[in-house]
């Protein structure tokens, strides 16, 4: 038996390859893994709807951590079964702000995705979520009325701009005033949670309602949001391909996501032998 008991799965840079896939060999490793009874878990920034297809695509019995750890859903039942939406009223003042400013925004809501402006990522995934079958398409919602949006929970926000010098200073000048929690997935992106969302902070909380404890847990990751799953679990693994100050907080590191990085964690530190 493997001293395991759960795996914590971050998705863009860690499982999926270069093209968005899941590799057959990282396939087969986490079918092993489970075969041994350990639980496989997807823990990312995204949205549910664009996190759906490939937590249908490895037949997974879990919840999906989503949005940065602002929420737990459950593909089963088709809802949000925990989560802790953006507040109200700095939103509402920071939403003025982007639309005054033209910054492009994303906003994960409990029906799909909303956008402003965005045309360009927006278009990618549209094109990819035309390709899913219609169960598993993803809900694009354009920005004509955000006022209802904010009467709804609001998981998180995505701000853009292809100037990254611009949007460093509307984060400087107005985000950083607001208490919400920052995470930069590049340079030209910044996204904002609730204080107390983090994707390790809601792993915790999933693995306590599974009995399960974290030194139990195996996560692997490539980024900044990744970091602070890394903190509270037993085993921490970067990927080949993530920046040198990401796998500094990491126990191990690993192959490149594009090289079955993950099938070759599992078969040496984790899979009994």
């Amino acid at each position: 038996m493997s001293e395991f008991q759960a795996i914590a799965l971050d998705m863009d840079g860690t499982l999926l390859t270069r093209d968005h896939k899941i590799s057959s060999a990282t396939r087969a490793a986490l079918a092993q893994a489970r075969a041994h009874g350990i639980k496989v878990l997807l823990v990312t920034g995204r949205h549910f709807m664009t996190a759906r297809p490939f937590h249908h695509e490895l037949a997974l019995d879990t919840p999906l951590i989503c949005s940065n750890g602002a929420y737990l859903y459950d593909p089963a039942q088709g809802r949000i079964l925990a989560g802790d939406p953006l507040a109200v009223a700095p939103l509402t003042a920071l939403l003025a702000e982007v639309q005054a400013q033209q910054m492009g925004a994303l906003f994960h809501l409990d029906g799909g995705i909303g956008y402003l402006g965005c045309e360009e990522h927006v278009g990618r995934m549209r094109r990819w979520s035309a390709n899913q079958p219609d169960h598993l398409k993803v809900s694009l919602l354009p920005a004509e009325d955000i006022d209802s949006w904010l009467q709804k929970p609001i998981w998180k926000l995505e701000l853009f701009n292809q100037d990254p010098g611009l949007l460093h200073r509307f984060v400087g000048e107005v985000v950083q005033k607001l208490p919400f929690t920052q995470d930069w997935a590049a340079p030209y992106a910044v996204e904002l949670v609730q204080p107390g969302c983090s994707k390790g902070n809601r792993l915790a909380q999933w693995a306590a309602s599974e009995g399960i404890a974290m030194e139990k847990v195996v996560a692997f990751g490539d980024n900044n949001n990744d970091i602070s799953m890394f903190e509270q679990v037993g085993l921490a693994v970067a990927m080949g391909n993530a920046a040198p100050q990401i796998q500094a907080h990491a126990d191990r590191v690993t192959a490149d996501h594009n090289e079955d990085g993950i099938a070759l964690a599992l078969q040496r530190w984790v899979l009994p032998s």
